[in-house]
């Protein structure tokens, strides 16, 4: 017992002499003045080529006959576009807007006016919704032996749902639907 007990003290004393501070402790305080630092950083300053433009005049220096006028300030150059970097981003631009253009449906909400075996009041509930709102497209679809007729393409549920609570007043049995929705006809309904 005793090779062991002897063992843990040396590990110990190891890892207490390893933990120990190699620099002596000092109480004393150390207040930095941080507005008297100064530093010359001009030797890692990246220094550019005069840009080829347009040579600009220097301004004339004030006579010292006419103390009173004050000499012009130089203003900066105009940088220099990089014009390779603006056509690709046209380019790509370009490309994005043709993509956007060919979407033609999006995500977005219908609401449903009439679900029922009777052509007859599907076609009526079609022309009360024209007569009280034009703005709104109407889509009749028959699966046998279910019409079914949608009115709207709403992208945002807030539109919907304003237009929801109008036609709800007119035809008790309307529901807000999700559906697949023409974008073109979506901006057309205010």
């Amino acid at each position: 017992m005793r090779f062991t007990d002897g063992w843990i003290c040396f590990v110990v004393s190891l890892l207490i002499a390893g933990c120990a501070s190699r620099r002596p402790a000092t109480n004393r305080t150390v207040s930095s003045d941080y507005n008297a630092y100064n530093d010359d950083l001009a030797v890692t300053r990246p220094s550019y080529a005069p840009a080829t433009s347009a040579p600009t005049a220097r301004p004339a220096a004030p006579s010292p006959a006419n103390p009173t006028t004050r000499p012009e300030t130089r203003r900066p150059s105009k940088p220099v576009e990089a014009m390779h970097v603006n056509r690709q981003l046209d380019l790509v631009l370009d490309t994005i807007a043709a993509t956007n253009r060919s979407v033609r449906y999006a995500p977005g909400f219908r609401i449903q006016v009439y679900v029922g075996n009777q052509r007859q009041q599907a076609e009526s509930a079609k022309l009360l919704i024209y007569q009280n709102f034009p703005e709104l497209s109407a889509y009749l679809t028959y699966n046998q032996p279910t019409y079914r007729l949608k009115v709207g393409d709403f992208m945002r549920r807030l539109d919907a749902e304003r237009y929801y609570s109008s036609i709800r007043q007119l035809i008790p049995s309307a529901q807000l639907q999700s559906d697949k929705v023409e974008i073109r006809r979506s901006l057309l309904i205010k």
